[in-house]
């Protein structure tokens, strides 16, 4: 396997594993804790930008192997992953939710919906192993990287 990719997939895991953690804190500890929220929203935000370098090294090789057109944004990553076969369009839609949640974490931080946060947390963190799954399946199945 590529040793960007693997690189970024266990940088992915460990993040998802805080994550994990913070998914635990009850709801009210959270929301009276700005250093539980912090923490979240920093992890969050790498585990995002992981998903996003894994996509965009993954289509940098691939590019050699089909046309590809370059990702202007960082949905466009996961629309040319989708493009590619490694995710359905379902799972291409919550990962560009996902891609836009990244840009408030970092450009509009001061506006972060704590509940929103906390919900996030909750709710989708299964998405990056499921992500995970998804890019180590095509790699297996698609390119010869070893």
């Amino acid at each position: 396997m590529d040793e960007r990719i693997k690189e970024h997939l266990m940088l992915l895991n460990r993040y998802h594993l805080l994550l994990c953690d913070a998914q635990k804190i009850p709801y009210e500890t959270f929301m009276e804790s700005p250093i539980y929220q912090a923490s979240s929203e920093r992890f969050l935000q790498l585990a995002i930008e992981s998903c996003l370098n894994i996509g965009n090294r993954l289509l940098s090789i691939v590019q050699f192997q089909q046309p590809i057109n370059a990702p202007e944004t960082y949905a466009d990553i996961f629309k040319a992953m989708q493009e590619i076969g490694v995710v359905d369009a379902i799972f291409e839609a919550r990962l560009i939710r996902m891609a836009e949640f990244r840009n408030r974490l970092v450009h509009m931080y001061w506006e972060i919906d704590r509940e929103q946060l906390y919900q996030f947390l909750q709710e989708n963190l299964e998405d990056f192993v499921l992500f995970r799954k998804k890019v180590v399946a095509f790699i297996n199945d698609n390119l010869n990287l070893t």
